[in-house]
């Protein structure tokens, strides 16, 4: 009876034992594992413990892991190749485009207009405008189609630093200023600090209002009224009167989303997107909001 217990006791010790230098071993493996995900270190998960059932779950493990990085490799080779392709199209397209245009406007600029008045073909010079027209509308949907592009294929690291928001803000307001008043259209600047700093990117901060003001008016016939707001976060608010009461606004930041009469005024479905994009890359949160018949693009920044 003594020796059956003694030979259980001993048994039982063995068993603890593997369990406790098991338990050990995948604690080790699993930490080895996330060092490799964290840091994308080239190492694979090797083990101490010369335990065949473990070694083979090790190397399913190692399998999986090589085949991540091999097609994260193809995945970032494929998408430099997709960049390049599309920069050469951009290019091959914008060659032509800019060139025909710039024989439109010496058309019109210089004998054009001339001739074709005092021959009173004032259908052909109306022709030309048309055409004039249908050529910046292709130049715009090729450039909004590119900006789009580059940024959906470019996860290069962006650098930050102190940026005046209110400054740059100001220079976008700058940009679009004759071409509101031209409209007889104003941008009203409302309750703003003089100076707000934050952790940015100056260049992106400005694309992101460019496109704002600039989706604001090609696609309303109103002012602009522009709300910045320091409480728990930076809160930047632009506002204008809805044009179109059935304007889904829970998806105008989708890709390609228009809305059936604003394809008339050359809505290419990506200006939003873009600013969405854009705000996510500086860790930034925009959405809109429609009330009492305005539209409010909000920007949301962590202060």
């Amino acid at each position: 009876m003594e020796i059956a217990v003694l030979f259980l006791s001993i048994v039982v010790i063995i068993l603890l034992g593997y369990i406790f230098f098991m338990k050990r071993e995948l604690g080790r493996v699993e930490k080895s594992i996330r060092h490799i995900k964290d840091s994308d270190s080239n190492r694979l998960v090797h083990s101490e413990i010369a335990i065949k059932e473990l070694d083979r779950l090790i190397g399913e493990i190692n399998n999986v892991i090589s085949e991540a990085k091999e097609a994260k490799v193809d995945y970032k080779n494929k998408s430099e190749q997709l960049k390049k392709m599309i920069t050469n199209i951009s290019h091959d397209l914008r060659t032509p485009l800019t060139s025909a245009l710039g024989y439109i406007d010496i058309m019109l600029t210089s004998y054009g207009i001339t001739d074709l008045q005092r021959q009173g073909k004032n259908y052909e010079l109306k022709d030309l405008k048309i055409v004039k027209e249908r050529l910046e509308r292709l130049e715009e949907l090729i450039n909004s189609f590119f900006e789009f592009t580059k940024d959906e294929f470019v996860n290069a690291s962006i650098t930050v630093e102190d940026v005046n928001v209110i400054r740059v803000l100001e220079e976008s307001i700058a940009h679009y200023f004759d071409d509101f008043n031209n409209k007889n259209r104003r941008i009203i600047f409302n309750d703003y600090p003089i100076r707000l700093v934050l952790k940015s990117n100056r260049e992106i901060l400005l694309r992101i209002f460019d496109n704002i003001i600039g989706n604001a008016y090609k696609h309303s016939e109103y002012d602009l009224h522009i709300t910045v707001k320091q409480e728990e976060k930076i809160r930047l608010i632009f506002t204008n009167k809805l044009m179109y009461a059935n304007l889904d606004v829970d998806h105008i930041f989708d890709e390609f989303y228009t809305y059936d009469i604003s394809r008339q005024k050359g809505n290419t479905g990506l200006g939003l997107a873009i600013v969405k994009q854009l705000v996510q890359r500086l860790d930034g949160v925009v959405y809109a909001k429609a009330e009492d018949n305005n539209l409010s693009i909000v920007v949301e920044f962590a202060d």
